[in-house]
């Protein structure tokens, strides 16, 4: 008799703890956070008709700020702010100058930068996987510059402008928060398409790319719309 009262506390301590720790790990969230900051790594693959003439993928970085627009309401809106590299190509030489040779390290390098707005919708389902979707408009900047640094000294010399250009762009997004226990410090992923209308931009021509002159001197102007496939990983805090 005494051996079945032991058991029955044994068994009701253990349902105990194990639904302490699954209501922990499934927390209701009643009151939706207000502001969402997002940082990602991103890694995009270039579409047609970009493809033509950039056959690489490249990596780069985001950061977004939402705000929930209404009280305890799936819809946000904010800023964001992304950056890739899409061409560089670097090369060594020697300069004359008046107190000796200089030897010089120049890059050239064309980036795409995207400022923009998005909106999203977050459906909060209280699962440890949260599905979302976003969409984002925004500016597409392509700017090419040359680096020059002096190898001996390790000292940058110039940074040199080359062209600019700029065209309205847009994307989507679709991904998912990984919550382990339904809190506010939320791993990132997702897949999306970001696109610009036409602009003109250099990229390195990488069959005809020598090792004599300047880095910029390889480089094409091309007119195009621009199209990629991402993919994120990040982390995102709600408060």
């Amino acid at each position: 008799m005494r051996f079945i009262q032991f058991s029955h506390r044994i068994i009701y301590l253990l349902v105990f703890i194990v639904s302490h720790f699954t209501c922990d790990s499934q927390t209701v969230i009643r009151a939706l956070p207000r502001w969402i900051v997002t940082s990602l790594v991103d890694f995009y693959t270039p579409q047609a008709p970009t493809n033509q003439f950039i056959d690489h993928d490249h990596g780069g970085w985001a950061f977004e700020f939402q705000y929930r627009l209404q009280y305890n309401k799936p819809f946000t809106a904010g800023i964001f702010y992304d950056q890739f590299t899409l061409s560089k190509y670097k090369l060594t030489y020697t300069q004359p100058s008046g107190s000796g040779d200089l030897e010089i390290r120049e890059k050239a390098y064309t980036w795409r930068i995207e400022p923009g707005v998005l909106v999203g919708f977050y459906p909060e389902v209280n699962w440890q996987v949260q599905p979302y979707i976003l969409g984002r408009m925004g500016m597409a900047v392509f700017q090419t510059s040359s680096r020059l640094e002096d190898t001996e000294e390790n000292e940058l010399i110039e940074i040199i402008r080359e062209t600019n250009s700029v065209a309205p762009s847009y994307g989507v997004d679709l991904g998912f928060h990984i919550v382990p226990n339904i809190w506010y410090l939320r791993g990132d992923f997702r897949v999306g398409f970001i696109g610009n209308t036409s602009a003109e931009y250099l990229i390195l021509d990488e069959e005809n790319a020598g090792d004599t002159g300047y880095p910029i001197d390889y480089f094409l102007a091309h007119t195009s719309a621009g199209n990629w496939l991402k993919i994120s990983l990040g982390i995102s805090y709600l408060f």
